[in-house]
């Protein structure tokens, strides 16, 4: 072969061999999109490998998670999403990912209530209101929905304030060790992500405030510290009802 023809070969090959590279680097990347169940991929939004990987390190021990790190843990470590609202609730307000809208990640996400609730008219307060009543069986559902007690969960309500709290509690309590409260609960985590877990264009800009003014609440076998959650920019993203306490199935009374 002359050197000019073994010349044109070497070329030919170093064309194919790079588009064979970035091929294998466009699939890699789309793997990668894919197992973060989001189309975006920008630092700002905190899907890079190394935010990735801190998150995941930091969890279970930190205890709660904010919409990204919710996200991250969901997306990246098999983390299921539990969902302890009531069912009326969930018909009123709005619902996580379900199977029938996004079957490839509503499985994961469960719904077993805390408290059972009724929307009902009151005439007192000129509204309706929720008339509750505790799921007695919320513990067997839970097994029944977690066998594994080293299954990796999400617990969220309306707003992780209440009932997401006293969810860990119960979870912890009855030997789950890879448990997690998700910062905000539904409300907040609509706000961010959509029904196929992409983030949502909204108008101004969207900021988390970590700071907590309630006072923590310990758990019991893991050490985690689980706080009331506090300090978002949006000012009616707490729920106003007042919900049973689980344990004793009385409802706090307005101070």
């Amino acid at each position: 072969m002359s050197s000019a023809a073994a010349s044109v070969m070497q070329t030919k090959c170093a064309v194919v061999v790079g588009k064979t590279t970035s091929s294998v680097a466009k699939r890699a990347q789309s793997v990668r999109t894919k197992a973060l169940a989001t189309p975006y991929r920008y630092p700002e939004q905190g899907f890079t490998d190394e935010v990735v990987e801190e998150v995941i390190a930091a969890f279970p021990d930190k205890g709660i998670a904010s919409n990204l790190e919710g996200m991250i843990l969901f997306a990246a470590d098999g983390y299921d999403v539990l969902d302890v609202r009531s069912d009326a609730e969930i018909e009123f307000v709005g619902n996580f990912p379900t199977a029938r809208k996004n079957k490839e990640v509503g499985n994961r996400f469960h719904c077993v209530p805390l408290i059972n609730a009724v929307r009902k008219y009151d005439a007192e307060v000129g509204a309706k209101v929720y008339v509750q009543s505790k799921n007695e069986s919320f513990k067997e559902q839970i097994e029944k929905t977690f066998p594994d007690k080293e299954a990796k969960i999400i617990v969220s309500c309306s707003d992780s304030r209440d009932r997401a709290i006293q969810a860990l509690e119960i979870l912890d309590e009855m030997g789950y060790v890879n448990i997690v409260g998700l910062k905000g609960g539904y409300n907040m985590w609509n706000r961010q992500w959509d029904q196929n877990m992409r983030r949502r264009n909204l108008p101004g800009n969207f900021k988390e405030e970590f700071g907590h003014a309630a006072e923590g609440m310990g758990v019991h076998g893991t050490g985690a510290s689980f706080q009331n959650q506090d300090a978002f920019q949006y000012a009616d993203w707490r729920d106003s009802t007042k919900w049973m306490d689980w344990v004793s199935g009385e409802i706090p009374k307005d101070e």
